[in-house]
């Protein structure tokens, strides 16, 4: 089998992946792979841990300030995201990913999200406190440390807004078009079933498992409430993947301008800057703006299909 050929194997699909994931990431974690191919050991689920613990690390570093630190926190966290990518990479290309894996994947993604921008807010507040650092955007001439957290809090939030609608919308792409996976529905059913099953052998599998199905339940419950806005008595019958295809292949490629790599790639790019900020402006302004004119387009193009 050609390298190329075991490259696209490792993909979600060319269309659902994002687009600095396609250009920079995928690539430096395929090498990552081949490299460490032959070691068992090297799990999805073991590189999904060090991804994590680089990018809580890289979070902490941005804690300190200073643009020396700020340089080794956007380091780890662009590793971080090599290795986050590396994990899904092994699993397809070794068929050795399980189902708690996807779970692990996704909750690692958020708690390294949540330590990096508290690190930025903790790091943007001591060097606002040793007079070193000089805000921009603060147009309403609040005090200087009320606006960094206001800052860092709405850019945590709008990031994590952007990241969930991309992740809903590749999934319904990949479900319809690929048949990558189940309809909500099956999830819900399959994972509740899985967790009834954990309760019963505890002695089968740790706390962890269950606490992480139980958060993926109640975060696919909240993807199905965005599905549940169907007109009373309307049957609903299952798009057409190649009409489905043409209608999305472009909103899913814009879709990915909001996703999480966009803003790791953003956060590297403005810490090695030094200036972070501006990163937490544009994930406010620019990406939020775009998130919403994405939903509008996505909203007209799904009533083609209820």
């Amino acid at each position: 089998m050609s390298l190329l050929k075991q490259y696209k194997d490792s993909l979600k699909t060319i269309e659902a992946e994002e687009i600095f994931d396609l250009l920079i990431f995928r690539p430096l974690a395929f090498i990552f792979v081949k490299m460490t191919y032959p070691l068992d050991f090297l799990t999805p689920n073991l590189v999904s841990t060090f991804a994590m613990l680089f990018g809580v690390i890289g979070g902490v570093m941005f804690g300190f300030g200073s643009q020396l630190n700020l340089t080794y926190g956007a380091g780890l966290y662009f590793f971080c995201n090599v290795l986050d990518c590396a994990d899904g990479q092994i699993a397809r290309l070794k068929h050795n990913g399980t189902k708690v894996g996807r779970i692990v994947d996704g909750f690692i993604d958020y708690v390294v999200s949540i330590a990096v921008f508290i690190g930025i807010g903790i790091g943007m507040t001591h060097e606002v406190t040793r007079g070193m650092l000089e805000l921009r955007g603060n147009i309403f001439d609040m005090h200087p440390l009320v606006y960094v957290w206001i800052l860092t809090i709405l850019a945590g939030f709008s990031s994590a807004l952007q990241a969930f609608l991309f992740d809903f919308y590749r999934n319904k792409f990949l479900e319809v078009v690929h048949g990558r996976f189940s309809p909500l529905e099956d999830e819900i059913k399959e994972y509740t079933e899985e967790l009834k099953r954990i309760e019963r052998e505890p002695d089968k599998a740790g706390f962890l498992d269950s606490f992480l199905i139980t958060i993926y339940l109640k975060y696919t419950g909240l993807q199905m409430k965005m599905q549940s806005n169907k007109p009373a008595g309307k049957k609903i019958t299952k798009p057409n993947p190649k009409v489905y295809y043409m209608q999305n292949k472009l909103l899913l490629r814009l879709w990915s301008f909001v996703g999480s790599t966009t803003h790791i790639t953003l956060c590297v790019a403005a810490a090695l800057a030094g200036n972070l900020e501006a990163f937490l402006l544009i994930c406010i302004l620019p990406l939020n703006l775009l998130m919403l004119a994405l939903y509008l387009a996505q909203s007209k193009v799904n009533l083609k299909f209820n």
